[in-house]
Order: C-alpha cells, then sequence, then structure tokens
C-alpha cells in the first residue's frame, strides 16, 4: 500500500470515506485543510478505489441540503448553489451522508454536514472489497445525527 504524502495530504482537495456503527456512510471532502485520518492516509490506492466506486454507482434516492449549508459555506460562491452543491448532491443521491470542510485552520475546523440521502445505502448492498476498505475507518459519531464534526474527532478514526 502506498501511502499519502504529507505534502500531497494538503497539496489537493481529497475525498475520503467513513461509516459508523450502525452502517451509515459518510463523504468527506478536505479542500486541502483538513488531514485526512491515518486509515485514509496509509492507503492511497484504497482511498482512491473508494472515490472510483462512489463516483460510478448511479444515483438511487433522493437528498435533502441542510438549510444551513449555504451559511457554513460562506454563500454558494460565484458558481450558485447549483455548482457548489453538485457534487454533495451526487454523494447523497448514492445513499451517503456528504460533508464539506469550513474554511479555517485551527483546532476548532469542523466538516458540516451539506446533504444527506432520503435513503442510506446499506453496508449490505456493496462489494466484499468496498466494504472491507470502508471498515477501516469506523466513525465514532452517528452520521445521520451528527450536523457537524471536529476534525480532532475525525483524526481518531
Amino acid at each position: 500500500m502506498a501511502r499519502i504524502s504529507e505534502t500531497e495530504e494538503f497539496a489537493r482537495d481529497w475525498d475520503w470515506f467513513a461509516v459508523d456503527a450502525a452502517g451509515n456512510i459518510g463523504h468527506f471532502t478536505t479542500a486541502g485543510l483538513r488531514a485526512l485520518p491515518e486509515s485514509v492516509r496509509s492507503d492511497r490506492e484504497g482511498a482512491e478505489l473508494l472515490l472510483s466506486y462512489f463516483e460510478a454507482t448511479e444515483s438511487k434516492t433522493g437528498f435533502s441540503v441542510r438549510p444551513e449549508a449555504k451559511t457554513d459555506s460562506g454563500g454558494w460562491g460565484l458558481g450558485g448553489q447549483e455548482r457548489y452543491l453538485k457534487s454533495f448532491a451526487e454523494m447523497s443521491g448514492k445513499g451517503l451522508f456528504s460533508y464539506d470542510t469550513q474554511m479555517l485552520h485551527g483546532p476548532e475546523a469542523q466538516y458540516y454536514l451539506v446533504t444527506r440521502p432520503d435513503r442510506p445505502l446499506a453496508m449490505t448492498d456493496l462489494p466484499e472489497e468496498i466494504r472491507s476498505l470502508l471498515a477501516r475507518t469506523v466513525s465514532s459519531v452517528q452520521l445521520d445525527h451528527s450536523e457537524y464534526i471536529a476534525e480532532s474527532e475525525t483524526l481518531t478514526w
């Protein structure tokens, strides 16, 4: 397994995934600002395989946008709501809870929920290889009840 170097970790926007005790799957994006959990950083190929798998999966459910997401993001930006929400909506349409990151550094930095699926994807619906990779990064919080997750919390996963 190839490791993600610290330089590369903060030089790009990584998408990574975690599963909670109830089997809910979370999608997180770092914006090049957040450190990755060791379970993600230690396996570059696994991280890329998970992203490729979920990007290729067809949408199977509706989703909702958390009302506070616009405020948390600092506004939808120049591209507008549709452009900002695109990747988060795609992941939630596949059954994942999708989180963005606050644009700040420091111990108070958090991920915030942008979109949630109407019907969460079940781990049992995934191929064994994907389940195995997801099981390496276990959330200590219930994703279906967590609107904010501190970066420091994710580093223990």
